[in-house]
C-alpha cells in the first residue's frame, strides 16, 4: 500500500513566470531522481518517486479554484525509515517552494494528515 503526500497553493493571480522558473529551481535542487536511477542500477537504496507537480500561470488555466501550484508524489516505503526519510525530504522542499510563495493559500497532508506550517521557523514539520 502506497502513501503519499499531497500539496496544493491557491491564490486570485497567476504564478509570474519568475515564480514558475524559481519553484522549478527548487524542484530540481530537491529532486531524487539520481537515487532512482541508483537503485534500479544496484538495488540499493530507497523506492523513491520523482517529485510531481503542475504550476499555473495563465489566468485561463486552471482558476476555477485559484490553484496555482498542486501535485502528489509517492513516498519511499521500501524501509522501515523510508516513509519518515521521505516526508523530511518533501516538506524541506515544500517549505522552500511556499517561501517563494507566501500569500498563497497552502494545503500540505500525508494521505488524511495535515503536516502543519510553523510560523515560528517558517517551515512544514512533519513531527507535529
Amino acid at each position: 500500500m502506497s502513501i503519499s503526500i499531497y500539496y496544493k497553493a491557491q491564490r486570485k493571480a497567476p504564478l509570474s513566470q519568475a515564480e514558475s522558473e524559481r519553484i522549478s529551481d527548487i524542484a530540481e535542487r530537491y529532486s531524487v531522481d539520481s537515487k532512482i536511477e541508483e537503485l534500479l542500477r544496484t538495488g540499493v537504496g530507497l523506492n523513491w518517486e520523482s517529485f510531481d507537480f503542475r504550476v499555473n500561470v495563465s489566468a485561463a488555466g486552471l482558476f476555477k479554484k485559484g490553484v496555482v501550484f498542486e501535485g502528489a508524489t509517492k513516498l519511499p516505503d521500501n524501509t522501515e525509515n523510508a516513509s519518515w526519510e521521505g516526508v523530511q525530504h518533501w516538506c524541506a522542499c515544500l517549505t522552500e517552494i511556499r517561501r517563494e510563495l507566501p500569500e498563497c493559500d497552502w494545503h500540505v497532508a500525508v494521505e488524511d494528515h495535515i503536516i502543519e506550517w510553523r510560523p515560528s521557523t517558517n517551515s512544514y514539520d512533519p513531527a507535529s
